[in-house]
């Protein structure tokens, strides 16, 4: 038989507000979109910089660096798993160069963990990043260079500014996607140790799937739904006193 709908009004959002895990999983969404994002986002720019340049064969180390991309991501989470146990390779290197074993998978590590992962596997954003440096015109570099301004000036007095709507296209799409981060912490470990990866997306699943409290499920993921719009509209909005457009007339 089916059940008739039961108007509760409010009652989930309330619910919410004395959910422990509820603002848990929140806790450690936003650490990964507020800390997270930005040291993908710092990394990328920088790999995309170094790939840029003009070196022989750099062509194979652009397809080597965007391969990972390309493979689903439980088989990068497996595999990671496989990498990182206390006796997998990456322990094995950092013995022989004496620095001792790190327990990836406990609460302290499990978070930068995840972000490293967010980071090996950023051959996308690194592309866009590359496009935006091609689209640079040289001829400010031959001006500054003139002026004789050094390589570390030009950078952010040109390069920086010049890809400021690739940065911002790709902060909106990393943090809309990282509000959402699901695969990683659920294969990984489960969203432990002690909750220390449990996300805001993964206890919406819990919450509808093994709870059954479809009703609480909606409010929490409506509740994403707004503050994803809000975190964007706000992006968008300082956008105007940060990122430059060549075609903008002052």
């Amino acid at each position: 038989a089916i059940t008739a709908p039961n108007w509760v009004g409010l009652d989930n959002y309330r619910a919410l507000l004395k959910d422990r895990l509820f603002w848990k999983s929140l806790e450690n969404t936003l650490f990964f979109v507020f800390i997270g994002v930005p040291v993908n986002l710092v990394f990328q720019i920088a790999v995309a910089v170094l790939l840029h340049r003009p070196l022989r064969g750099i062509a194979l180390f652009r397809t080597l660096y965007y391969l990972p991309y390309l493979v689903p991501a439980i088989a990068i989470v497996i595999l990671w798993r496989i990498l990182f146990t206390d006796f997998g390779i990456v322990n094995h290197l950092l013995e022989l160069f004496g620095v001792g074993k790190i327990p990836w998978f406990s609460e302290r590590w499990i978070k930068p963990l995840i972000v490293l992962m967010a980071m090996w596997a950023s051959g996308s954003a690194v592309i866009v990043f590359l496009a935006a440096l091609s689209g640079v015109p040289k001829y400010l570099y031959e001006a500054a260079k003139i002026d004789g301004a050094r390589p570390f000036t030009m950078f952010f007095r040109i390069t920086l500014p010049m890809i400021t709507p690739a940065i911002l296209f790709s902060v909106i799409i990393q943090m809309i996607n990282t509000f959402q981060i699901f695969t990683e912490p659920w294969v990984l470990n489960r969203g432990g140790p002690n909750y220390a990866s449990y996300t805001y997306t993964l206890n919406v699943y819990l919450t509808a799937f093994r709870e059954n409290k479809f009703g609480l499920a909606m409010a929490q993921s409506w509740l994403l739904v707004v503050v994803i719009l809000i975190v964007t509209l706000l992006l968008l909005r300082s956008s105007r006193s940060w990122v430059y457009y060549e075609g903008e007339k002052d």
